[in-house]
């Protein structure tokens, strides 16, 4: 069953599977995802691992964020799902965006990471500096539009319909399989909350920084050696000079670590957790060598 728990970003929705005993192992969604994103995957795993998934402040079923996106709120938001759950230590599993904060949380809190499969994660490595991102700005635009007297009702409003429309497009050009594996219903009253969809573009807004952040948390702390694997999604490719790019960038995130893996996954768009379950709890017994 889920359980709501404190941290200094806000309160966290959290959702424990598998047995008490087991070894620990946590999911953290992409941009816009949550636990909607995990069921396939945590039925694989929860027979005999304890599966951990949650959703980032002010998304999901989180309540609302008490401090903007950074990579110091997410190792505070990871180090409050790890003390809630009473583990000392975990393999943690960052689909997309999440993978610079398992990145960063390895590196800053290298004694709590048993291990770490990121999942098509944003292609950032080392020497990217503070990237530009159109995405990033037209969040911003969006944003700022929002706090215009009259705009923030109508975008309200429009959450309900905008929201749920946005999820549905994810799918269309991100998803191979093009469904989702919660309930519908569910999902779509997510987003269509007005709190939800600022919450992602603050995410969104601040993607730059975020990246900025783990570059200076990159030049002062070395990640430990671990057992850790970079996936790729064959559909989420793109062109050949984007697909060129990813997978250098996720190649390089590899080599970040001795011996670290990086593997192409085929009949995937870049929401991996949805399309290749089977292939992410594979990743995740290897990595946990179970």
């Amino acid at each position: 069953m889920p359980s709501l728990i404190s941290s200094p970003a806000g309160l966290l929705r959290v959702e424990v599977d598998g047995p008490a005993a087991a070894e620990v192992v946590v999911l953290s969604a992409g941009l816009g995802g949550g636990w909607f994103d995990w069921p396939a995957v945590v039925a694989l795993l929860a027979a005999d691992l304890r599966v951990v998934c949650f959703d980032r402040p002010g998304t999901g079923d989180s309540g609302p964020a008490l401090a903007p996106p950074s990579l110091a709120r997410e190792v505070a938001v990871l180090d409050a799902v790890l003390d809630g759950v009473g583990a000392a230590r975990a393999v943690l599993v960052g689909h997309s965006i999440a993978g610079l904060h398992v990145e960063g949380y390895a590196r800053l809190r290298p004694d709590r990471v048993a291990g770490a499969v990121l999942l098509d994660p944003s292609p950032e490595p080392p020497g990217v500096g503070r990237p530009f991102d159109g995405e990033a700005v037209f969040a911003r635009v969006l944003l700022a539009l929002g706090r215009v007297p009259g705009m923030r009702r109508l975008g309200r409003a429009l959450a309900g319909w905008s929201g749920p429309a946005s999820r549905r497009s994810v799918l269309r050009t991100g998803s191979h399989t093009h469904r989702e594996v919660a309930p519908l219903d569910r999902i779509e009253a997510v987003y269509r909350r007005p709190e939800v969809i600022g919450a992602i573009l603050d995410e969104l807004a601040a993607y730059p920084d975020l990246v900025a952040e783990l570059e200076a948390v990159r030049a002062r702390h070395p990640l430990p050696e671990l057992p850790w694997l970079v996936l790729t999604a064959a559909g989420a490719l793109g062109r050949p000079r984007q697909a060129r790019r990813i997978l250098a960038g996720h190649a390089r995130l590899a080599r970040l670590v001795p011996g670290g893996g990086h593997e192409l996954v085929q009949r995937c768009g870049h929401m991996m957790p949805l399309d290749r379950p089977d292939t992410v709890a594979e990743a995740v017994r290897r990595v946990k060598g179970v």
